[in-house]
């Protein structure tokens, strides 16, 4: 679907942090997060996998806020990648990567884990599956890496632990939701997460482009409206 564009601006709230990633089943891996920010994480590697929605990137971008970090996608493996002053490497999507990709990986893996522990460098990948179950072809090498430290799935939240997310968003936007929008939302909009999220934004500047209140009335005008751009 393609949005409205509306002049709007991203607050701080939007911005994807660890304090407003919603558990669930997850709770051992944020455990392991929290740990990897106060310096007492002892892995050199954590894989995280799951399907789209289940939090991977907003996990990635979270860690990414620090000056000691670097959120690297497949483009970036175009090249060899330096260790330089980077203690966080956070890799997303790496089961994307092509050959040349996986080979620079390998590489940039191989340099972290040969630092003392003491140095506390990591490496943080995301993909959509387990290491045993990267694409055919993948660099066995690597794959065997991937697996050597810890590998969690990253869990799909249930639908009434996003309507508790996208309830908080709007709360966080100043934004009042009449009776039934979230499950209006749930029901007829995207299940991933980060879609959801977009779509209240795009809602929430279609509120006060026409002064009212979000409802279920108005945002079926929305849709409506939307679907003719």
């Amino acid at each position: 679907m393609r949005y409205p564009q509306f002049a709007l601006e991203l607050s701080l709230s939007d911005e994807p942090r660890l304090e407003n990633l919603i558990v669930g089943k997850n709770g051992e891996v944020l455990a392991h997060l929290y740990d990897l920010v106060a310096g007492t994480f002892e892995p050199m590697c954590l894989y995280l996998w799951g399907a789209g929605g289940a939090g991977k990137t907003h996990i990635l971008r979270s860690l990414a806020v620090s000056d000691q970090s670097r959120y690297l996608t497949a483009q970036d493996f175009n090249v060899p990648v330096t260790v330089d002053d980077t203690r966080w490497f956070l890799v997303d999507d790496a089961d994307e990567f092509d050959s040349v990709q996986q080979a620079n990986l390998f590489h940039l893996f191989n340099a972290v884990r040969s630092l003392p522990a003491d140095d506390h460098r990591h490496v943080i990948v995301t993909a959509s599956c387990t290491p045993a179950r990267l694409p055919e072809g993948y660099l066995p090498d690597l794959r065997t890496r991937l697996s050597w430290d810890l590998v969690y799935q990253l869990h799909v939240l249930s639908d009434a632990e996003k309507a508790q997310v996208l309830t908080e968003q709007a709360e966080q936007r100043g934004l009042t939701l009449g009776n039934g929008v979230i499950d209006y939302m749930l029901r007829y909009s995207s299940r991933d997460l980060s879609k959801l999220h977009e779509f209240l934004v795009h809602l929430d500047g279609y509120s006060l482009q026409k002064k009212q209140a979000v409802t279920i009335p108005l945002l079926k005008e929305w849709l409506n409206h939307s679907a003719e751009v």
